[in-house]
């Protein structure tokens, strides 16, 4: 069956690439700075240039003024709000970043990037070489998100069959139904306003370098693809994947805000074979959150890899669990990623860089973080590993976790525990193992080389080089 093309806003696509993308042959350098879409706010703290060309940077702000710390709002209402740029780039590239006022402090995180960094008055002067998402603190200024992307592969600047197509521009749809074989695309410079969902399909793409302002919210489908948007979010779970199979997120940027909690980022719920690559989530709630609430169904084969993750408010950079009510969780594998934030109260006294929280009767096992780095800014837990008596959201019987591996994993607050917590001797938490792990750069060798919190229901913990 064909679908017909949808077109909103124009070719204008076209000619903004024509205008903006810098090209020297000499040099190799490829430079295409993002468009602004209409009616956005242009941060009035940042501005940034790229190999002396201008980048727009928007203000992507919160209206928290009505909460106070105690709900989650961290450093004061100006560090609700988040500055975003982006630009697709090849070469070698100078970024230059001039603030409204003298830089005192600053971070360019994550830090594992070891970006080298010169300060002048008010400008901050580094390059880059490679595509990057970058986090950068500067002073008591909203924080700085820089989407540095490579450019984008086939992209759409006209009709096409089975495409829904957003040009630069606005555009309210409102909802949007997908359909199998159909391609949503927006483009760089488009705002879309609108929650996209759909339901029992196959062959799904949503992709382009624009933004989405809204949800996405898909079930039972087969091959689905969401690559390089830019999503902001203010009610409930960004993006909800529900008995997904055979699909991926690659490039996505999410930014939840306004809401206390309940923002999650991307959320593989009882999916398979799913990846989740090389995105970037600031979020009021989980980053990542792996769930599994349907009795009749489970999870099996999650990738979570190069990714950069802030928690926010109420927030783990990646968590399994809660709801984790249905069959096994197995064979998930979380790799080179970086966590940044990690903040927040919630149902077992705080978050934590990462976790897996079975509250209901699943078997978590086979689990493997590798290559993880949790930055210091982890307010209550590095690591919870627990089973719950499976009342949190729902009365169901407790679970089980085991062969869990932390390899090559860093964490630098040496301040925060580990939290490993089984509820019987027969919900153990156990065949844990920790290999070439440290924590504030000491390597973790034994129990005492940091403050783990183990009850009598937690086994066979091993410790390797």
């Amino acid at each position: 069956m064909k679908h017909s093309l949808k077109v909103y806003g124009t070719f204008a696509l076209i000619n903004v690439i024509l205008v903006t993308l810098i090209i020297s042959c000499g040099d190799k350098v490829i430079l295409i700075p993002y468009p602004a879409p209409p009616g956005l706010t242009t941060s009035p703290d940042i501005k940034l240039t790229v190999d002396n060309k201008p980048v727009w940077v928007e203000r992507a702000g919160s209206k928290l003024e009505k909460f106070d710390h105690d709900l989650g709002l961290y450093g004061g209402r100006r560090l609700e709000d988040m500055d975003a740029a982006g630009f697709a780039f090849e070469g070698k590239v100078k970024l230059r970043i001039t603030a409204s006022e003298k830089i005192e402090k600053f971070v360019i995180r994550p830090k594992s990037l070891n970006i080298k960094a010169k300060v002048r008055d008010n400008q901050i002067i580094f390059s880059l070489t490679s595509p990057a998402k970058l986090y950068i603190e500067i002073n008591n200024l909203p924080h700085l998100a820089i989407f540095a992307d490579a450019p984008e592969i086939n992209p759409l600047y006209e009709s096409g069959d089975g495409v829904t197509y957003f040009g630069p521009g606005e555009h309210r749809p409102g909802k949007i139904v997908l359909t199998s074989n159909h391609s949503i695309y927006i483009a760089a410079g488009a705002i879309v306003y609108a929650d996209i969902m759909g339901q029992d399909l196959s062959d799904v793409k949503i992709r382009g370098r624009g933004m989405l302002q809204g949800t996405i919210r898909v079930t039972g489908t087969t091959n689905l693809h969401v690559n390089d948007i830019f999503i902001k979010n203010t009610r409930g779970w960004t993006n909800t994947l529900i008995n997904c199979r055979n699909s991926s997120y690659r490039n996505v940027k999410v930014f939840s805000f306004e809401g206390i909690y309940g923002l999650d980022g991307i959320n593989p719920v009882s999916s398979k074979n799913f990846t989740i690559d090389n995105c970037f989530m600031r979020c009021r709630d989980d980053c990542v959150a792996i769930k599994s609430p349907d009795y009749n169904l489970s999870v099996d084969s999650v990738y979570v890899t190069n990714c950069v993750m802030v928690g926010w408010s109420c927030s783990d950079g990646i968590t399994l669990g809660f709801e984790l009510n249905g069959g096994p969780v197995q064979n998930v594998v979380v790799k080179n990623c970086d966590i940044l934030y990690a903040r927040g109260g919630g149902r077992t006294e705080g978050h934590s860089g990462f976790s897996i929280v079975c509250d209901g009767p699943a078997t978590i096992q086979n689990i493997l973080f590798e290559d993880i780095r949790v930055e210091e800014q982890v307010e209550f837990k590095n690591l919870e590993l627990i089973v719950t008596p499976g009342t949190y959201y729902g009365n169901d019987p407790p679970g089980h976790i085991k062969n869990i591996k932390m390899k090559n994993v860093s964490w630098e607050n040496a301040t925060k525990p580990f939290i490993l917590n089984g509820l019987s001797a027969e919900n153990m938490v156990g065949n844990i193992t920790f290999e070439n792990c440290t924590i504030g750069g000491k390597v973790l060798r034994s129990l005492s080389d940091a403050d783990f919190r183990i009850n009598e229901f937690t086994g066979n913990i091993v410790f390797l080089p």
